[in-house]
Order: C-alpha cells, then sequence, then structure tokens
C-alpha cells in the first residue's frame, strides 16, 4: 500500500502543475461521464441548494465542472493531501472550504456537517474502498449520493503483460513489485456495487469506461504515467524517473510503443 508520505509528495512536488495538463484526455471524460450520471438523476438543478465534499479533490476539476452546471448554489468542500493541488482549486473556485489531509481520515474533517453528496474521484487507487466506505455512509444524509469514479484492476492489461518480462523487470528496477501491491484499485464495477450495498447505498447508475492508451515512447509514458498522476508513487519507487539516456533509449527499443486501454469504473449510490 502507498503511504502517505509518498502520495502527498508525488502530488505535491511532481503532479500538482501537471495535473490539468491531462495527458490523452481520460481524466476530462471520466469526469464529464460523472458529471452526466448526476445530470441523468436530475441533481443539477441550479435552484437546489447542494452541498458537494470532493475526497482526494486535486485540482478542484469535477467541482469546477459541477459548479458550472449546477451555479451558486453549489456549496463546495474538498479534502486533498497535495497543498499545491489545494492551490489551484482556491483559485477555480474562491468559495470553496478546503482542508489539507488524507482523504481515509475523513471523519477527522468538517465535524459536525453532512453532505449532500460525497465524490472519490480517483482516490480508491490510494485509499481503498473499505476504509472510505463507512465513513462516507456516515457523512452522506438519507437520500444523498456517493460519486465515486477510479481505475480497476483490469487497466493496463498491455503494459502489465509487458512488465512481467524478466529483463524488462531487470531494467526498469521493478523486481518483485507488482501494481496492485501499490495501486489498490478495485477488481471491477461488481466489487464497486457490493461495497456501496454493503454499506447503506443502491447503485443508481454504473459503467465501466475503457479508453484507448497510445504510448510511442517511454517519455509519452512517464508524461502520462508519472507527471499526470495514473502511477506516480509506483514509478517513483522503481526509480524510473531518474532513468537516464541510455536506459530510456533501451526502453524505447524493447517495449515501446505500447497501444492498451485504460478500466474505469463511474458509478453512483444513492443511500438508502
Amino acid at each position: 500500500m502507498s503511504s502517505a508520505p509518498a502520495v502527498q509528495h508525488a502530488y505535491n512536488d511532481v503532479v500538482a502543475s501537471h495535473y490539468d495538463l491531462d495527458p490523452q484526455g481520460i481524466i476530462g471524460q471520466s469526469l464529464d461521464l460523472g458529471i452526466g450520471q448526476l445530470e441523468q438523476e436530475g441533481l443539477l438543478d441550479p435552484s437546489r441548494g447542494w452541498r458537494v465534499l470532493d475526497l482526494g479533490m486535486g485540482t478542484g476539476l469535477f467541482l469546477g465542472k459541477l459548479r458550472t452546471r449546477a451555479g451558486d448554489r453549489l456549496e463546495p468542500f474538498g479534502i486533498d493531501l497535495a497543498e499545491n493541488m489545494l492551490e489551484v482549486a482556491r483559485r477555480r473556485l474562491p468559495d470553496l472550504n478546503a482542508v489539507a489531509g488524507d482523504a481515509g481520515e475523513l471523519d477527522s474533517h468538517f465535524p459536525g456537517l453532512t453532505f449532500d453528496c460525497v465524490c472519490t474521484h480517483f482516490v480508491t487507487g490510494f485509499v481503498p474502498m473499505a476504509r472510505l466506505a463507512p465513513q462516507i455512509a456516515r457523512r452522506v444524509e438519507p437520500g444523498g449520493y456517493w460519486s465515486l469514479i477510479g481505475g480497476t484492476k483490469a487497466a493496463y492489461p498491455a503494459l502489465q503483460a509487458r512488465g512481467n518480462s524478466r529483463l524488462l523487470r531487470r531494467l526498469t528496477g521493478a523486481g518483485n513489485r507488482k501494481m496492485d501491491d501499490t495501486v489498490l484499485n478495485p477488481a471491477d464495477l461488481r466489487e464497486v456495487a457490493d461495497t456501496m450495498d454493503a454499506h447503506g447505498f443502491d447503485l443508481c447508475r454504473g459503467e465501466t469506461f475503457e479508453p484507448a492508451l497510445t504510448f510511442n515512447t517511454f517519455d509519452e509514458f512517464m508524461e502520462f504515467g508519472y507527471r499526470g498522476g495514473w502511477l506516480t508513487p509506483l514509478l517513483e519507487s522503481m526509480g524510473l524517473h531518474r532513468a537516464g539516456p541510455i536506459k530510456r533509449w533501451v526502453l524505447d527499443r524493447i517495449a515501446f510503443p505500447v497501444h492498451d486501454q485504460h478500466n474505469i469504473v463511474v458509478a453512483l449510490g444513492r443511500k438508502r
């Protein structure tokens, strides 16, 4: 499991300045699917007040999209480990009530407040659903919602297959590391639905998004996986962010190009 300090460093010092560039456009597309689910449930009426908490909010992209659709009745709250992410989010949403902290420690933040919707977007790679679910259930109003967007264990099949090569493991410094040792995503939509159900949420909307990925070179992969935030702690633990020109040259010739796909669950649960 990635430690909170490792994730905090990765996102504060590496990802914050690149996150909104969204290499290959997958973050934006995924968040738009989440917005679409809320809209299909009739939740974006600008005449209604709506208190929303985004756990692991990053640069506030999702809340910014919500503000565009829901108007000034939205009361935005957020938690993120990375202060540099929060600075961007506060510029995007001047009325944002945000704190620096661990998404997995929701009980410690905003005491006494409950929410109409709690969002966990690309958080379950680092904080397992089983840890998040009981805390979210305590903080969502009856009839309120849990919006979840995140990768699954089925993501990156081509990269994972190539990563099993003994030569590549030695060259990249992977050793015995497996993606699942660092990235704690649920297996699939069924696991998400079952976890929500066990904590009092009925799945209203659920889909699996499988966008294509193309990495022509090692540098393209690092722009996405390291600076883009998808696999930053894992790649840093392998030392690939320090790869010199010779190692990059060799990797380009034996491992790239790679044509792959992501696997992302987009789900909306309603508290019973």
